[in-house]
């Protein structure tokens, strides 16, 4: 498994990297550090302050390396590239051409979601990435289960099989115990998942399903409840969760939650 960890040398990326450190370690996975970088528009875009910027940054890059590969026990060395461009776009890019399997990632401000999904370079990989991504909010919670994930399904069928060998594979490799949490709307649909839960039967622990208008305050208080350590969703267009993270009232109260999330592509 690659690991791709944007970082951008602030306090909440470095405190990603611990994170993506120790989930590769119990993984046996090749960590990818990677940083972006522009060239100011006012410049005219010479090339020598172009190729002095990269250069500065692949040396910050490099340094950052050094300062955290004893905690690398895998034995598979590190690698790390800059790329010059937009990071949301860029760094996607990159997870498409070097074979990246998920990418770690920080978020800034009060909460995870509310920045993952208000236009911030975080919401841009997740729009973009075709792999899963994990988002960690800075700083974590503390006393999570590490051994406990949370998958939150909405009323639609979940048919990305990729996304539910990456998942089965995760927690496989983790030993994690995996609990569905189904928040519907209409108690006439709570059976159109079950083709989607069948994918995962072998994985699961617990199914709890909750006849809720209020979606993103039961995930919310279901996350905090259960004390589980990843919070899992899909990411899918014109659907559900696309409605959810445009509304500011629901964002915020998700926001409140400071629990690494998975978003796993459709």
């Amino acid at each position: 498994m690659n690991i791709l960890c944007p970082i951008d040398f602030s306090d909440h990326s470095l405190y990603a990297l611990d994170y993506a450190i120790n989930l590769g370690n119990a993984l046996g996975a090749k960590l990818h550090l990677f940083t972006a970088y522009s060239v100011p528009k006012s410049t005219g875009r010479l090339r020598s302050l172009d190729n002095e910027i990269k250069k500065a940054v692949l040396e910050d890059l490099s340094d950052v390396l050094m300062s955290v590969e004893n905690k690398i026990t895998t034995g598979i060395k590190a690698g790390h590239s800059v790329m010059e461009g937009n990071s949301g776009r860029v760094i996607s890019e990159f997870s498409k051409t070097h074979d990246i399997d998920l990418i770690v990632m920080g978020t800034q401000g009060k909460g995870s979601i509310s920045n993952i999904f208000m236009g911030s370079v975080a919401k841009k990989v997740v729009d973009y990435a075709q792999v899963p991504v994990i988002a960690i909010p800075f700083p974590l919670k503390e006393g999570l289960d590490n051994k406990k994930a949370i998958i939150n399904l909405d009323e639609k069928e979940v048919k990305n099989d990729y996304s539910f060998r990456f998942l089965r594979n995760f927690i496989q490799k983790l030993d994690i115990r995996l609990e569905v949490f189904h928040v519907v709307a209409d108690e006439n649909q709570k059976d159109n998942v079950k083709e989607t839960i069948e994918k995962l039967a072998q994985n699961v622990s617990d199914i709890v399903t909750v006849n809720s208008s209020d979606i993103a305050n039961s995930i919310r208080k279901n996350a905090e409840s259960s004390n589980g350590g990843l919070i899992i969703m899909i990411r899918r267009p014109h659907s559900f969760w696309s409605r959810l993270f445009m509304d500011t009232n629901t964002t915020t109260e998700l926001a409140m939650t400071r629990i690494p999330i998975m978003i796993l592509p459709e």
